[in-house]
């Protein structure tokens, strides 16, 4: 079951999102305790009062997360026990249908490298490399989008006007 994140899911939330990068190879060690002191129950909850957030349950509890702010996804995780079993997707496709096509034409994510091949199979592309700094630390991310809607670009003048017509 996915539903809203609530203020009581934030431990667990934030005890998987650790678990996670404990996993990840491509974090360098000193760069992985610094983001795992910043993965806390409270940060949880300020990334919930600044985006939606969506938690995925099942019998043993909280077992991924994912976040959408307009048209980005922030966040995407799923427990390392419980991944091939279709969590992350559905997880992405609940955040994916909370942005509106009538605003964007793409939803877009900074992927971590690890999880560009999840991405590509559920239709996103490749934009580029990026790179973010966190204290002092630069991590390698992948930006990607995905279209949802086919552009028509801004209609001016007459022909604006004759679409209201």
């Amino acid at each position: 079951m996915i539903r809203q994140f609530e203020p009581r899911d934030a431990e667990a939330c934030s005890a998987r999102s650790r678990a996670c990068l404990q996993m990840d190879p491509l974090i360098p060690r000193d760069a992985r305790e610094y983001l795992l002191r910043l993965e806390t129950a409270a940060n949880m909850r300020e990334r919930a009062n600044l985006y939606y957030l969506a938690v995925c349950l099942l019998d043993s509890g909280i077992v991924g997360a994912a976040g959408v702010d307009m048209n980005e996804i922030r966040l995407l995780f799923v427990d390392p026990g419980q991944r091939r079993k279709g969590i992350g997707a559905s997880l992405l496709e609940h955040v994916e249908a909370l942005v509106p096509p009538a605003l964007f034409e793409d939803i877009f994510v900074y992927a971590s490298p690890g999880a560009v091949e999840f991405y590509l199979s559920r239709g996103y592309l490749q934009g580029g490399d990026c790179r973010f700094v966190i204290g002092d630390y630069t991590f390698g991310t992948v930006f990607m989008s995905k279209r949802i809607r086919a552009g028509r670009g801004i209609r001016t003048g007459s022909s604006a006007r004759s679409m209201i017509r």
